[in-house]
């Protein structure tokens, strides 16, 4: 009786190594959208499925805060490795934009979108079920093209000839006798006072972290029409109070009033309402 329940009980341990892994059981941290990792406009990011791993799902997002045709591309190394493999892209709320299901001879995904509202935010979830293998999402925003110039008219011939030209004559000689002193020197000019220093002013929009934790991406709407050059400098001021420590901003980019600048200090430093001040303008 011993030996026939020895037999049983070595029969059922024997199918508990072939269990699967639960679906994202074993994920990098990215399985839902609000764990989402960036993807910066121009640049790609490398990750990879293993649905018999237990890293069935992966998600990010691209940042955007300009207007243009925003294009996302999955590039899937092998197809062929994914069984129910699909490819979705959502808005901001993660309403589902578009769907594309993996076939196994084809590696590109695209998605492409007229960005109008800003800022805005897009998602990428990619998904299999069983099999696994590498992928690169990138992103790139066409800007739209500038309007045309505008049409000038031919300006009309004067309908009256012009006034005759009036020759100036020299003033008459003084009387014969007369003592003609030369006019006093003007003063001396003063020199112009030297210009104040000028700053321009924004509203940080968002604080994106980088991989690394130890700088943070900022997006300013400026204030007015104030000018911001590229790798201008500045500071980064809690709203209402005096800049942050070492919070030493440099522009990398300008679109209009919207400007992207880096902060080389770890993104915990960048807490509640933030405001810039520029160098320039």
């Amino acid at each position: 009786m011993n030996a026939r329940l020895s037999s049983i009980a070595l029969l059922l341990c024997a199918g508990c190594g072939s269990v699967a892994p639960s679906v994202d059981g074993q994920s990098e941290g990215d399985q839902a959208r609000d764990l989402a990792r960036a993807v910066f406009l121009d640049h790609t990011v490398t990750d990879r499925l293993d649905g018999n791993g237990g890293d069935n799902t992966d998600w990010k997002y691209v940042d955007v805060v300009e207007q243009g045709r925003l294009r996302i591309t999955v590039s899937v190394d092998r197809p062929d490795n994914l069984d129910e493999g699909e490819v979705t892209f959502h808005d901001e709320f993660g309403g589902l934009l578009k769907r594309i299901p993996v076939d196994s001879s084809e590696n590109i995904y695209n998605f492409e979108l007229e960005v109008e509202k800003l800022p805005n935010k897009f998602f990428v979830r990619t998904f299999a079920k069983r099999g696994a293998s590498p992928y690169t999402v990138g992103a790139r925003l066409t800007p739209p093209p500038p309007p045309p110039a505008p049409v000038v008219s031919p300006e009309p011939p004067p309908s009256d000839p012009p006034p005759p030209k009036v020759v100036s004559r020299p003033p008459p000689p003084p009387p014969k006798g007369t003592v003609v002193r030369p006019p006093p020197p003007p003063p001396p000019k003063q020199p112009d006072p030297p210009p104040a220093p000028a700053f321009v002013t924004g509203d940080v929009i968002r604080v994106i972290p980088a991989d690394d934790n130890q700088s943070v991406t900022i997006f300013i709407r400026v204030h007015g029409d104030a000018k911001v050059a590229k790798n201008a400098g500045g500071w980064v001021h809690k709203k209402g109070g005096g800049p942050i420590d070492n919070a030493r901003l440099t522009v990398t980019s300008v679109s209009g009033q919207m400007v992207q600048a880096v902060v080389r200090q770890p993104p915990g430093r960048f807490s509640g309402p933030l405001t810039v001040k520029i160098d320039g303008g």
